[in-house]
């Protein structure tokens, strides 16, 4: 996370300057601990890994993602306005949501909910950022799990 946040410094000092659009997303798995429970840890980091590749395959290069904790990611999207960043976020729920990963004969399979929180309107530094997207992503689970909810005050 330290790197993680070295360049989301770095990102949201040039978004400032030059008054340009940012966005953040905090991914969270839906189901993760079930599976942990059900098939042991082994089956929950495959699925964390198979997770973490479908995020990464719907990026771009110069956005930046790390695994916050647990079952949780967070992405920074540089020069994203706010309808360019729920497009994302709904790449990266449908691309998690067709995908499974493979543990004793198995077939497992997870889904995300997805918080989206956008520079400025959103707030104006990575910590107002990062707690408003936490917010949407609980409020997306509250609201029946895998999809996609952009902040609202």
């Amino acid at each position: 996370m330290r790197g993680f946040s070295i360049m989301v410094d770095r990102l949201f000092a040039q978004a400032a300057r030059y008054n340009r659009p940012a966005s953040m997303l905090m991914i969270d798995s839906d189901n993760l601990k079930q599976i942990n429970d059900r098939h042991g840890h082994e089956a929950g980091n495959r699925m964390l890994k198979t997770v973490a590749k479908s995020i990464a395959g719907e990026l771009r290069n110069t956005d930046v993602l790390a695994r916050y904790g647990g079952d949780e990611f967070i992405a920074l999207l540089p020069e994203t306005p706010p309808e360019r960043a729920i497009e994302v976020a709904e790449r990266i729920r449908r691309a998690i949501d067709t995908s499974t990963a493979e543990f004793g004969g198995e077939r497992l399979h997870t889904t995300v909910s997805i918080g989206v929180a956008c520079y400025p309107e959103d707030g104006r530094s990575p910590d107002a950022m990062q707690a408003r997207a936490d917010r949407a992503m609980y409020m997306a689970k509250e609201q029946g799990r895998n999809r996609v909810l952009r902040f609202a005050p």
